[in-house]
């Protein structure tokens, strides 16, 4: 069975996951030796971008257009984002495996961390926080990728963040909201009921094979 015949057909991901994590998971199949991209080009993520930050559907349209004449641009923000989601999975990678996280993606992290955002602020409406988003750049839509991303590295999340166990390579994070913290993959509906299947399968196929058979 192919990737396309039973992974999500969407880059947007679990729309209750951390942002960090969807924006990480739009590569998918990480763990295989040529993975599947869902942010091709730069057109593909300010769609992403629009779709999971509210409010940035105006400054997504003006880059569009702008990015449409002056194409450098675009590449070059382009760049820096897939650059910046590879530095999250490093250090989320680094943080499943108890291990020191690597330096250049720590630094290349922190870089965007410690840039000002002058279009990007919060503002209270009915008693939630949301962002409100007026002539941002693009550096300015990745900063709320970029604080959620340090958020769940330092918060009480920490130690739930796990990646997908399918045997295929998928490669996907989830955090393990659990109550056991058991859970092995990103979701039941792909990755989990495939491994099910599988495990029936197994136990099929040695009953059938058995000497009482």
């Amino acid at each position: 069975m192919s990737s396309k015949e039973y992974r999500h057909s969407s880059a947007d991901g679990d729309p209750k996951e951390e942002l960090a994590i969807r924006f990480v998971n739009t590569a998918a199949w990480r763990l295989r030796s040529s993975r599947e991209e869902r942010l091709p080009d730069a057109q593909a993520l300010l769609r992403w971008l629009t779709a999971n930050l509210p409010g940035s559907e105006q400054q997504s349209d003006l880059m569009s257009a702008r990015w449409h004449t002056y194409q450098d641009d675009g590449a070059k923000a382009y760049e820096a984002a897939i650059a910046l989601r590879e530095a999250i999975y490093e250090l989320l990678a680094a943080r499943i495996a108890d291990v020191a996280p690597p330096i250049e993606a720590l630094e290349y992290f922190n870089a965007f961390l410690a840039r000002p955002a002058d279009g990007i602020r919060l503002a209270g409406m009915a008693g939630e926080m949301v962002w409100c988003i007026d002539e941002a750049s693009a550096s300015d839509l990745l900063k709320p990728i970029t604080i959620s991303a340090a958020n769940l590295m330092t918060g009480p999340k920490a130690h739930r963040i796990r990646q997908c166990q399918d045997d295929r390579g998928c490669g996907w994070l989830f955090v393990d909201e659990s109550r056991a913290m058991n859970r092995r993959w990103c979701s039941m509906g792909d990755c989990g009921n495939r491994a099910k299947a599988q495990r029936h399968y197994r136990r099929s196929r040695g009953k059938s094979d058995s000497p009482s058979s």
